[in-house]
């Protein structure tokens, strides 16, 4: 009896020692095959900032590799998409979820960082070169925490390089990666130092800022990004068509620069003859505070005598400066008007307001204070009309 036991532990041994240890399945190979669902959330950029919910859709425990050089698409079409390094290994047991928290890295310079809990989507392994960069950052961890974003906005973006200073333990590593990105974008490379005090040469700039602009009339207008110097670093927005009203541009700036700069950088919309009409500075202290829209209803009750041609409806400051034209009419009729108007604004709550019925030409045919009133109720739809009954013939 002992005998027959000690063989069949000595086969389930053997079969055992076969199989050998079981092979983690990739990530990106068990999202393919339904296996695991991958769901991500962003907490901003930096050390576990990326929080990837994995969940095991099988009835079996799985082994599971996330590797290195992953992007993940956002959600918001203005947030940046973003690529991890790290390697990560674990076990789901059937049906268990798990929180993996994951290193991201801008893959988009110009856009904003990601917001609070942003919902991300994995894509893949990442394009243009990023990959194997993953992988190197992999091996040299070190590297990442100083110049990895550098290395990123470099394959990704067309992004400058600045000498790198390391310490000696990561100044091949540091050279390799600079050689790889030489290779892969055919451009010159800085060189590689090791430093006695481990200080980074770089640090990395990341703002999220927000320009809003009452536009009074229709108008084309272009967004633009300068440096420190009043230089231009790069075009947002060309010629696009405003509409009269409050705009809303949330741009990202974000830049790599010298471990001691302190950089101040400006936002610009420019009419097509350069005029500045709208400005905001952004420095490291900058922070997005907002300013929401004061939306403003009022009554506009007014008679006009004659047929009058290129009407418009303007609201003005009581010094007459122009606020906003809401309305435009190519022919107005004659006859009593109401009209429940309304438009939003960006100057003090309680400041003044005049609307005025003007003629293409400025002459003033109604002028009257603007009063704030609550909006009126949207009617519901009308029911339809019951079916009339059906009708025997006779």
């Amino acid at each position: 009896m002992k005998a027959s036991l000690l063989l069949v532990v000595f086969l389930l041994l053997a079969r055992l020692a076969q199989a050998g240890p079981v092979t983690p399945l990739n990530l990106l190979t068990a999202q393919s095959q339904q296996k695991v669902k991958v769901e991500a959330r962003a907490l901003g950029l930096g050390p576990d900032k990326l929080r990837c919910v994995l969940t095991n859709l099988t009835g079996q425990e799985l082994k599971l590799r996330v590797p290195p050089g992953l992007h993940f698409a956002a959600d918001d079409a203005g947030a940046q998409d973003i690529f991890t390094f790290e390697q990560k290994l674990l076990v789901l047991a059937p049906g268990a979820s798990k929180e993996v928290p994951l290193w991201a890295f801008c893959m988009e310079q110009h856009d904003y960082s990601p917001r609070e809990n942003g919902g991300y989507a994995l894509q893949g392994l990442a394009g243009k070169g990023l990959q194997p960069l993953g992988d190197s950052l992999q091996k040299y961890p070190g590297l990442a925490e100083y110049y990895g974003q550098m290395f990123v906005w470099s394959l990704s973006d067309g992004g400058s390089l600045r000498e790198v200073s390391v310490d000696s333990k990561l100044l091949r590593g540091a050279k390799n990666v600079l050689a790889y990105i030489g290779k892969v974008t055919g451009r010159a490379v800085p060189r590689a130092r090791a430093s006695n005090d481990n200080r980074p040469s770089v640090k990395t700039f990341s703002k999220r800022a927000t320009l809003l602009y009452h536009s009074p009339t229709a108008q084309v207008a272009t967004l633009k990004v300068y440096d420190t110097d009043g230089s231009e670093m790069y075009e947002l927005l060309k010629d696009r068509r405003l509409t009269p009203g409050v705009v809303h541009y949330t741009v990202g700036l974000n830049s790599i620069v010298d471990i001691d700069e302190t950089p101040v950088y400006t936002i610009r919309l420019l009419s097509p003859s350069g005029q500045v009409l709208k400005e905001v500075k952004v420095d490291a202290n900058t922070s997005e505070q907002v300013t929401e829209p004061e939306k403003v209803v009022f009554n506009f009750p007014f008679e006009v005598k004659n047929l009058t041609r290129n009407a418009r409806i303007r609201v003005r400051l009581t010094d007459g400066t122009l606020v906003e034209e809401i309305l435009e009419r190519k022919y107005l009729p004659p006859g009593s008007f109401r009209m429940q108007l309304f438009f939003n604004h960006l100057y003090p709550s309680g400041t003044a307001f005049v609307a005025q019925l003007e003629t293409a030409d400025g002459k003033v045919l109604s002028k009257q204070p603007v009063v704030k009133v609550e909006e009126a109720p949207v009617p519901a739809p009308a029911a339809p009309a019951p079916a009339a009954p059906a009708r025997r013939r006779r």
